[in-house]
């Protein structure tokens, strides 16, 4: 076989192996961090006008983003989205979004305890949204999507004025699978 052939083969057999890793494990057994929905307290919201749950909404009015974060809620509230995604009933607002377009880089890292997360990190319009919202919406969630698919739903505990949010994964090649498709913008 020629190195030539052993390359597009080698090629062939990447390319089969990344187009079976779509599927991200959401919460693993072992997470650590997030809030559990017994921890979430009953808090009265007005009614929801009956509607049903639906997809994730496709883009914010006038973005087109692969990556989108959403502010979001465990219970009701008016203006937000009642969706259903993995299983989960989630309540997202589409006015309180952050896309691909406030980052600047997105990184797979490691931790030295082993925990794999995407580190990303926003531009300065984009540090200046999430700081916004994270500090308007404490004790709410951020639910990060990728090509309209649950990626993770992350408690917001307190402002984050750093410009950084760690998105937790399972693994290191989901981990780099979601680097490389944030990156190609995809």
């Amino acid at each position: 076989m020629s190195i030539k052939n052993l390359v597009n083969f080698t090629i062939l057999g990447v390319t089969f192996f990344l187009a079976g890793c779509d599927t991200i494990e959401l919460f693993p057994d072992d997470r650590k961090g997030g809030t559990l929905l017994s921890d979430v307290p009953i808090v009265p919201a007005e009614p929801i006008p009956d509607r049903q749950p639906s997809e994730l909404p496709r883009q914010p009015a006038g973005v087109a983003s692969s990556l989108v974060i959403y502010v979001s809620s465990k219970t009701p509230l008016a203006g937000y989205i009642p969706v259903q995604q993995s299983g989960q009933l989630i309540y997202v607002d589409p006015s309180q979004t952050l896309t691909r377009n406030d980052l600047q880089n997105a990184v797979a890292k490691q931790d030295g305890s082993g925990n794999v997360f995407i580190d990303l990190h926003f531009s300065g319009q984009g540090s200046a949204k999430l700081a916004n919202f994270t500090s308007r919406n404490v004790g709410k969630d951020l639910t990060v999507t990728m090509n309209n698919k649950l990626v993770s739903i992350l408690a917001i505990g307190e402002t984050i004025s750093t410009g950084h949010l760690f998105v937790p994964m399972s693994t290191a090649a989901q981990a780099s699978d979601l680097e490389q498709r944030i990156q190609d913008g995809e």
